[in-house]
């Protein structure tokens, strides 16, 4: 009995010593359990499959960690940033159309101290009118952090140029 295996191409039945398909003359692979003879495999494209998987792993474990250091240096700070993310996120949903109304582009924190950004809008209010609206922010500020006081900086947006620096 001639043993037989199958073109992984056409799947004709060849002799199981030939090493091209008489029909569609592929080379032929070592048979498999299935019949069926495997194709070669190319072993450029294993390596280099292998390469961009380490590529995406080490990508991936990389960013994960950047994200775990961003939280400070005492512990995983978790709760202090998401308080301080919390509050800016409050004030901002309170006042979003109001602020920009008066000349206040965006709000941020470096520590304990609130960035306001303003723009040229916000330089034309009067001085009691500034030092209202600006009450009014860290108020926000203060009940989030649970202090008395703040220190609050207002930056010219898209520059960063201290303007004035208070403490609320």
């Amino acid at each position: 009995m001639v043993k037989v295996k199958k073109c992984y191409l056409c799947l004709t039945e060849v002799d199981e010593g030939a090493k091209i398909c008489p029909r569609c003359k592929a080379k032929l692979g070592a048979r498999k359990e299935s019949g069926v003879a495997g194709k070669r495999g190319f072993p450029l494209f294993k390596i280099l499959l292998a390469v961009v998987s380490l590529g995406v792993a080490a990508k991936i474990s990389v960013r994960s960690h950047s994200a775990g250091s961003a939280a400070g240096p005492e512990g995983n700070g978790t709760a202090v940033v998401s308080v301080k993310d919390g509050a800016i996120r409050k004030i901002k949903e309170k006042g979003a159309g109001d602020l920009g109304a008066v000349g206040v582009a965006d709000i941020g924190y470096k520590e304990d101290t609130l960035c306001v950004y303003v723009d040229q809008r916000f330089t034309r209010l009067s001085r009691p009118q500034q030092e209202q609206l600006l009450g009014i922010v860290a108020g926000e500020w203060v009940k989030a952090l649970g202090k008395d006081s703040t220190e609050v900086k207002v930056l010219e947006y898209g520059t960063d140029k201290t303007l004035a620096e208070l403490v609320v």
